[in-house]
């Protein structure tokens, strides 16, 4: 009878222990269960980042060795919009200078800018008719953060006096600062013509112009020949508009401010 008491108690003690055992085993296996989804999520979430992180380096442009011929309030535009990662809009406007030639300047431009800086700056292009009067019918509601001017100073020859012309470029500048408060505009003058009169003096002051009142200038006229020098026929057309030779020479010139070697 007392064996039969010490055994059954035995059992009992064993079938505890197995239970304890068990149930210890269980919880152990769910830990290691439920820990793994964790990991997994650990590892998906370094995977995700890291992924990331490679496409905001593929997508980053260094400019910082593209930008330095260009004048420093210009460099910075170019670097703050790179920092905030959005693009850069660029607006190259002027007379019909510059469509002439095959291509004309502005195109010849617009491709070597989006070659060098890719998705990061966007190009357009417009073609103003009549005199600098004309600069108030364009359409800057895109917001342009630097814009390239030919101040249609041939065209106003005899027609718009150089008070007026600053006057309008001054009122071009002022529209495109209410748009976007730190944009530029950069200023350059139309083309050479052979024999030149009144015109050269009209050149002369939208140059003193841009330095009493600090806008940026590209003077490419230093890479053409002399007006007086028949050389100069080479590069226009018969009426007097770039021909590809000339559209090239002024294209070198403003790639060359843009767009650093």
């Amino acid at each position: 009878m007392n064996m039969y008491k010490i055994g059954a108690s035995l059992a009992v003690i064993i079938c505890i222990i197995a239970l304890v055992f068990s149930y210890l085993a269980w919880q152990d296996k769910l830990e290691n269960v439920l820990g793994e989804p964790e990991q997994v999520k650990a590892e998906s979430v370094d995977t995700v980042k890291k992924e990331t992180e490679k496409v905001k380096n593929d997508d980053f442009v260094n400019i910082d060795s593209l930008i330095v011929n260009m004048d420093a309030d210009v460099q910075q535009v170019f670097t703050d919009r790179n920092d905030q990662g959005e693009a850069l809009k660029f607006l190259i406007a002027g007379s019909a200078a510059l469509e002439t030639g095959d291509p004309g300047y502005a195109e010849r431009l617009q491709d070597s800018l989006e070659e060098a800086y890719g998705d990061f700056i966007a190009v357009d292009i417009v073609t103003i008719k009549g005199t600098s009067e004309s600069l108030a019918d364009v359409d800057l509601s895109t917001g342009y953060d630097v814009v390239l001017l030919e101040p249609m100073t041939l065209m106003n020859n005899d027609r718009i006096a150089i008070e007026q012309e600053r006057e309008h470029i001054n009122e071009f500048n002022e529209r495109l600062s209410d748009e976007v408060e730190d944009a530029v505009l950069v200023l350059h003058p139309s083309q050479p013509i052979y024999g030149a009169g009144y015109y050269l003096a009209q050149i002369a002051a939208l140059k003193e112009f841009t330095q009493i009142y600090s806008y940026d200038y590209i003077d490419h006229w230093s890479s053409w020949p002399d007006t007086d020098n028949e050389v100069l026929k080479d590069h226009l057309a018969e009426d007097g508009l770039p021909n590809s030779k000339g559209a090239e020479l002024w294209a070198e010139e403003l790639e060359a401010y843009f767009i650093a070697n």
